[in-house]
């Protein structure tokens, strides 16, 4: 399932079309703006607005709205879930990712003449994508686990999750619990 949040301030919402929305994808557009909630609920996205007019109060409320959604997804959900952030600020974007790195889960951004992944624009983001990839397994590694239920959470493939894990234990920050071979823990 994907999740689209929409920074219709900035963006609008004529290029979604191109975006293939499915109808059992989840659409927010935030805007205050009488006209696009009209074309909100012809469209059958959810239009979230009421948030006070300034600089910035849009980006708030969205940050706010998907950290309130994070915290109420399951770690299963959190596995079949995509994030799109479609916006041309990229602070906003960078808070997006930021937030759902922290939740586990792969964010993409999307917009008028880029729809590259955020997390994959080049050899020091993968470098940091890999870095924190790590990061997630140790904090993830509170107690002994297995190696495939870490990876289901965080929802990330066997290769970039076995490439990750294997460079812990290389470096000797997890390894195998005593008790059961099966799980891992910190070091």
């Amino acid at each position: 399932m994907k999740i689209y949040y929409v920074d219709a301030e900035n963006v609008g919402i004529d290029f979604l079309g191109g975006e293939k929305a499915s109808v059992l994808d989840k659409v927010f557009v935030f805007s205050n703006s009488d006209s696009l909630k009209s074309d909100c609920e012809k469209l059958l996205y959810t239009c979230v607005s009421g948030y006070p007019s300034g600089k910035n109060q849009a980006d708030f409320h969205m940050i706010a709205h998907l950290t309130r959604l994070l915290s109420m997804l399951s770690k299963k959900e959190k596995g079949s879930v995509s994030f799109i952030f479609c916006s041309k600020d990229q602070d906003l974007l960078k808070a997006f990712d930021s937030q759902c790195s922290l939740a586990g889960i792969k964010a993409f951004s999307s917009y008028p003449g880029n729809t590259n992944n955020i997390k994959s624009n080049g050899g020091s983001q993968e470098k940091n994508k890999n870095q924190n990839l790590e990061n997630l397994i140790l904090e993830s590694l509170v107690q002994p686990s297995k190696a495939i239920d870490i990876q289901r959470m965080l929802g990330v493939s066997k290769s970039e999750f076995s490439k990750a894990i294997n460079k812990l234990i290389k470096a000797e920050e997890i390894k195998r619990q005593s008790k059961s071979s099966k799980k891992w823990r910190r070091v």
